[in-house]
């Protein structure tokens, strides 16, 4: 098909193909507005804490060249109806956008910083794809803030991330500019997936190609310097900035890149990979790689990386007061020594590792904190009641609580939030589990067992479906 035909998508405007062919030339190009009407790969990222493989998981797939723990699968699966998914297992995620966590780890081994705790703010957190990414490749010891400004998209990646389990993330949602104002000097990494025109999403969310247009590029273009220059304060002298999009042309990508180099005197880090030269990524002038869809397997994205000049910067000591080791009854719960506070309801226990309690007074300054390390349970009267982020967090010691295995079929119902009862287990909380990993908890008070999943991550989906599949 000519680049500026029409697809199942409807008109091609011209000039999203002009800004396509400037970057990938003229042939990729027309492979690329071919490719409209194809379907995207399934790809996934498994969780190493919970899961060694997909093939864990029940799935055949080949792996992503640019990701250890990629993996595009055979066929795709209703994710919904597997409690893998649930329990944290893996994370749906495209093989493309999976290369912003490769250049992290790239960089980090180029770096000699491999070994070093570090701290990492990943800007436009929001599902949570990187962030999860992140946390499986950061150094032990380390703190990950992942920040959405968007109070709805804050909520479901703070999901994500207690779903994915590392305790060593903090939620937050605050703009951009409040990093820079109040964390000068703070982070060694600060990842920016800016929000953007979406061109290598055309493929994926048809209804995007309709609301492009050479305006559209030009507002995201001035809105990503904007974020830039808000962030750029808070990344340390010799830190790195990784910044990506999900579109294809020079004025939301190169361009920015630029202005970066010219702007803050940031030296261009390079982020090339062969392996994803090999399968087509374009690399560019300033150590980039652009992921065309038709042209590689997955959908679109942008990625490069910046150093700030290095020079004096600001100390932060760590403040950990209000915190003291958790103890008592809860000690045992934890593979790894972790410290507890009351959050504001005063009924929430959240447990922190060490790395992540000493700088949260910073953080809680600058910006709202939806969420730390993991939330343990609730107090209620006398009674503790376990919140299901402790079942789903890597650092939980799985004979806390009596463990209580079930098949598909049960799971799917405890995560349906329906109830369940097996019988011949003690009364109390009970650890639910499906093939080893723990999905959360039930309290079994003799007739009948109290489902404990939160409602807001039940499963939606039709009995009857569940049962056919």
């Amino acid at each position: 098909m000519d680049v500026t035909g029409n697809s199942t998508t409807g008109k091609i405007p011209d000039a999203f193909v002009r800004y396509l062919t400037d970057v990938a030339g003229h042939g990729k190009a027309s492979v690329a507005v071919a490719s409209l009407s194809s379907v995207p790969c399934t790809s996934i990222r498994v969780n190493p804490s919970k899961l060694a493989g997909a093939d864990n998981a029940g799935y055949r797939y080949r792996p992503v060249p640019w990701s250890r723990f990629g993996a595009i699968l055979e066929n795709r699966p209703v994710f919904t109806l597997d409690p893998y998914f649930h329990a944290g297992a893996y994370y749906v995620q495209d093989i493309s956008s999976m290369f912003i966590g490769h250049a992290f780890s790239a960089i980090l081994g180029d770096s000699g910083l491999g070994g070093c705790p570090l701290k990492i703010l990943d800007l436009c957190a929001a599902p949570g794809g990187k962030t999860t990414d992140l946390a499986s490749r950061m150094p032990e010891g380390s703190l990950l803030v992942a920040n959405e400004v968007i109070r709805q998209r804050a909520g479901t990646l703070r999901d994500n991330v207690m779903i994915w389990g590392s305790p060593d993330v903090a939620v937050t949602c605050g703009d951009p500019s409040r990093f820079g104002k109040h964390l000068v000097d703070f982070f060694d990494f600060v990842i920016v997936d800016a929000p953007c025109s979406g061109e290598g999403m055309f493929r994926k969310d048809p209804s995007a190609l309709g609301q492009w247009s050479e305006d559209t590029v030009s507002l995201c273009s001035a809105r990503q310097k904007r974020i830039l220059a808000d962030v750029w304060p808070a990344l340390k002298p010799g830190g790195v900035l990784i910044y990506s999009t999900c579109t294809y042309n020079r004025y939301e990508n190169g361009d920015n890149i630029a202005w970066m180099k010219s702007s803050f005197g940031a030296e261009s880090v390079p982020v090339r990979c062969p392996e994803a030269e090999d399968a087509g990524a374009i690399p560019d002038e300033h150590g980039g790689m652009l992921f065309i869809y038709g042209v590689t397997e997955g959908e679109g994205q942008y990625c490069a990386a910046v150093r700030k000049p290095e020079g004096a910067f600001a100390a932060y000591p760590e403040k950990k007061a209000g915190y003291v080791p958790v103890n008592g009854f809860l000690e045992k719960a934890f593979g790894r020594k972790m410290f507890s506070s009351r959050n504001a309801d005063g009924e929430a226990v959240e447990a922190l590792p060490e790395n992540l309690c000493g700088m949260l007074p910073y953080i809680r300054q600058a910006v709202p904190v939806l969420s730390a390390g993991v939330i343990a349970g609730s107090v209620r009267g006398k009674d503790f009641v376990p919140d299901a982020s402790l079942a789903l967090s890597s650092v939980y010691e799985r004979d806390f609580y009596p463990r209580m295995p079930v098949d598909r079929e049960t799971a799917l119902r405890f995560l349906a939030k329906e109830n369940i009862f097996l019988p011949g287990y003690p009364k109390g909380y009970l650890a639910v589990e499906y093939g080893g990993l723990p999905i959360g908890f039930v309290k079994n008070i003799g007739a009948r067992m109290n489902n404990l999943h939160p409602s807001s991550r039940r499963i939606r989906m039709d009995i009857k479906l569940r049962n056919d599949e």
